[in-house]
């Protein structure tokens, strides 16, 4: 009986795409297997420990050619975190050790000294990592919006601020992120406010539901994401509470995906006129 079914397409892609040799000579793959798998599937062999598929990202592919790991902008969307509008990763961001000597001409290389120590075996930077190179490579309020949804995804703001960043910025960021914002577009918003003077306080509880930001005593704002539409029931909860806000007396004021990343002018100019008015109490 075969002691290993898996072809080694499906046992890479098993394992997220790729794998450094040593792991599968420890789960019971041979050496000859190995070599008779690869040059059946037409799986490259990269720097002499690296298997991956070849449909991988480059960013991959660069880093296992030049001994990194992917890192930064690329680090993103493998590690599911929020992807800023407009964001350009056409060019690959690999890190690599300090005195590592290979440089890679088709990617942006990072050298500065990991937060946390860099499995051997890995392809992909450790999340905090990542982080410390977005931080300096993003626009703050981006980097502030990713940073926010590593928080989601698990690592605590206390934690964050326990461990030793490279730069001022990473420490700032870490002394700003909460777990107050269900989204990017929660946390764009309020590094808008903030940078605007605004003071927001976030998910306080009115009419029994939480509201995503209290601007003053009675100022509501209720922020929809990307595809808030899609849930009809939602939406109509949201309205009947947008109603007994205003039974109340609060003024609400509702912002979609749209209007927090591509309108922000005019989301401003709103809250600033509601404030005039005297409707934040």
């Amino acid at each position: 009986m075969e002691a290993h079914p898996m072809t080694l397409r499906q046992e890479l892609a098993a394992r997220g795409g790729w794998c450094h040799r040593s792991q599968l000579i420890e789960a019971g793959w041979s050496r000859e297997r190995l070599l008779k798998a690869r040059r059946l599937e037409g799986i490259p062999l990269l720097r002499r420990h690296w298997l991956l598929l070849p449909e991988m990202p480059p960013a991959f592919h660069e880093a296992a050619r030049v001994g990194g790991v992917v890192t930064c902008v690329s680090a993103i969307a493998p590690h599911e975190l929020w992807i800023p509008p407009g964001l350009v990763t056409d060019q690959a961001h690999i890190a690599v050790a300090s005195h590592a000597a290979d440089r890679s001409a088709a990617a942006v290389t990072h050298r500065s000294r990991p937060v946390v120590t860099r499995p051997t075996t890995a392809l992909l930077d450790p999340l905090e990592n990542v982080l410390a190179h977005i931080a300096v490579c993003l626009p703050a309020e981006e980097a502030f919006a990713v940073w926010e949804s590593a928080v989601r995804s698990g690592l605590r703001p206390e934690y964050l601020r326990s461990l030793n960043w490279t730069s001022l910025r990473a420490r700032q960021l870490a002394a700003s992120v909460t777990t107050l914002s269900d989204s990017g577009v929660e946390s764009t918003f309020v590094w808008r406010c903030r940078r605007a003077g605004i003071s927001v306080v976030q998910q306080v509880r009115i009419a029994g539901h939480r509201v995503d930001a209290l601007i003053g005593r009675r100022l509501v704002v209720q922020l929809d994401g990307f595809a808030f539409h899609s849930d009809a029931v939602q939406r109509r909860r949201d309205i009947r509470h947008d109603r007994e806000l205003t039974a109340l007396g609060y003024t609400v004021l509702r912002f979609d995906y749209h209007d927090v990343m591509h309108d922000w002018p005019s989301v401003e100019r709103a809250i600033r006129r509601a404030i005039a008015l005297g409707q934040a109490g």
